[in-house]
């Protein structure tokens, strides 16, 4: 054998050969640390850590780790908050692989690898995996494809932190699947052409063999058309599943805009006219025509809601208006619409301004007649129902575009009603974040927290696209994260920390061009595009 080959396979040889690796998961994800025998790695929040990770809760020089013939040790190197092993604080200890170290807010576990190992990397911090799931998001709705989002949790405390079961998780997960940390002990994942059995499936398999996981399930466009609407989703599912979940949806008057919508909800309320609700998505346009349905005469009567964006143009004229069995492939009885169930109530339709041309035309017969007609009926029957519309787009715009139908508008803004978005009456978010705070809290089962002035002020800066979705949303993350009964900075997104979106509007939706191949050509291209010029042009990387 030639020197040459020698060479090559003692370097083989070397590759192969296990080495010690830290997996050190904090708040905006998980960081790989490879250990060098005979060196020491010192894990802290600032240079001259050889690991830094920038959380308030470690020291500058937090712990020292250590791998000789001996095995793997940890060091507190005299931390405010201190280094524990399984649970017991410890000044020097050593580890094995399965220990859990807990260098103040951050979880430490130990693995012996080969050094083409990859499989411990892969989680995303939050804002990351956001931005990633809201590129899924136009992928899905411009190719109409699946797409589900999912909250895995596990129970509170060190038995539940991710360490412990991720690894789980990934065997279950293909290639395309993409995890972020939401919190300590708990993961979202974003499984992109995924149908609602595949996600039971996975839900059932993690929580079946484990009683402390605990899975939401959200799908796209059936609970959300954003990631703000789809985390939303996946919190009010916990919320149901709760018994003792009482959350008060009233809504919050403080700013001057906000005296002057609710003073126009009180004269609404008394009459029965059409209402168009006009805010951005987030703004709570469902919370208002609650409160409009619960302030008039029909409060006793049901309140029903549909988002027109997320039923499939196939069956929102059933969803509208019923059908009768054998109507279509899958109507093994016959079933009431909306109108039906709200007869003698209300029926608020949100993003009407989705609806198909077809099913405009059905609706507007509806509001001129009284009368609904089931899909694959021809018997008339009559209801009574106010319709509350509401949306987010310039429905004026869409008539002229042809996308919207003039006669259609005219009967559903007998009267608007414009709500403000979050940025424009900045006085609310305090008391909204607080009580957003109390029921998270509640829901959780942990002790009451409050708002640093400083997470305070970073909350009244950040000019909150999402609205009051995004806040909820922001509220119940930072009460996973907080490793105190007190709400810091570090507690909240690196967006809202550094007061990003200022005067930021979530985008429209992507038009699907007629031509779909020509579309989906130049959709792959900026891919390709981005992909190079996020790797500098090394196309083996970009790949």
């Amino acid at each position: 054998m030639s020197n040459s080959k020698e060479r090559t396979l003692k370097g083989r040889a070397r590759v192969l050969q296990p080495r010690t690796t830290l997996v050190l998961y904090h708040r905006d994800g998980a960081t790989v640390a490879h250990m060098d025998k005979g060196r020491a790695l010192v894990v802290g929040r600032s240079i001259p850590s050889d690991v830094v990770i920038p959380d308030p809760g470690l020291s500058r020089q937090h712990a020292r780790f250590t791998w000789d013939d001996e095995g793997v040790r940890v060091e507190d190197l005299e931390s405010t908050n201190g280094t524990k092993k399984n649970g017991k604080p410890v000044k020097r200890a050593k580890i094995a692989p399965g220990d859990e170290i807990a260098v103040g807010p951050v979880i430490v576990s130990v693995h012996l690898v080969s050094s083409t190992d990859e499989e411990l990397c892969g989680f995303d911090g939050h804002d990351r995996f956001v931005a990633a799931f809201a590129d899924e998001i136009l992928r899905a709705r411009t190719f109409q494809r699946s797409l589900a989002l999912v909250l895995v949790r596990g129970a509170t405390g060190t038995e539940g932190h991710i360490s412990r079961w991720s690894s789980r998780l990934r065997a279950r997960l293909r290639p395309v699947d993409r995890v972020g940390i939401y919190g300590p002990s708990a993961l979202l994942v974003s499984l992109p052409e995924a149908t609602p059995d595949t996600v039971r499936a996975l839900a059932d398999g993690l929580a079946g063999g484990d009683p402390a996981l605990t899975c939401a399930v959200a799908m796209f466009p059936a609970d959300g058309g954003s990631v703000e609407e789809l985390i939303a989703a996946l919190h009010a599912a916990r919320r149901a599943d709760r018994p003792d979940s009482n959350d008060d949806p009233g809504v919050i008057v403080k700013s001057a805009a906000m005296k002057e919508v609710m003073s126009t909800i009180k004269r609404l309320a008394r009459s029965t006219i059409t209402v168009l609700i006009h805010g951005e998505t987030g703004t709570g346009k469902e919370v208002i025509a609650r409160a409009i349905h619960e302030s008039g005469p029909r409060k006793k009567r049901p309140l029903r809601s549909l988002n027109c964006a997320a039923i499939p143009v196939t069956l929102i004229e059933s969803a509208l208006f019923g059908h009768e069995q054998g109507a279509f492939t899958g109507a093994d009885k016959a079933a009431r619409g909306i109108f039906e169930q709200a007869d003698g109530g209300t029926v608020l339709l949100d993003e009407v301004g989705e609806l198909s041309s077809g099913a405009q035309a059905a609706l507007l017969r509806v509001l001129e007649t009284k009368q609904v007609t089931r899909v694959g009926g021809d018997k008339d029957i009559n209801v009574d129902a106010r319709v509350i519309a509401a949306t987010h787009r310039d429905l004026e715009a869409m008539v002229e575009a042809g996308r919207f139908r003039q006669d259609l508008l005219y009967r559903l803004n007998t009267m608007t009603l414009r709500i403000p978005a979050l940025r424009e009456r900045v006085e609310e978010v305090r008391p909204l974040a607080e009580r957003f705070l109390d029921e998270a809290c509640r829901q959780a089962g942990t002790m009451p927290k409050t708002l640093d002035p400083k997470a305070l002020a970073a909350l009244e800066r950040y000019a909150w696209p999402g609205n009051v979705r995004e806040l909820r949303n922001a509220i119940e993350r930072a009460v996973v994260l907080a490793e105190t009964n007190v709400i810091t900075p570090a507690d909240l997104t690196d967006r809202i920390r550094g007061g990003s979106a200022a005067h930021a509007v979530e985008p429209e939706p992507a038009e699907i061009p007629a031509d779909y191949k020509d579309h989906l050509r130049r959709y792959e291209s900026e891919l390709i595009v981005r992909a190079l010029h996020k790797h500098s042009g090394n196309q083996t990387e970009a790949a």
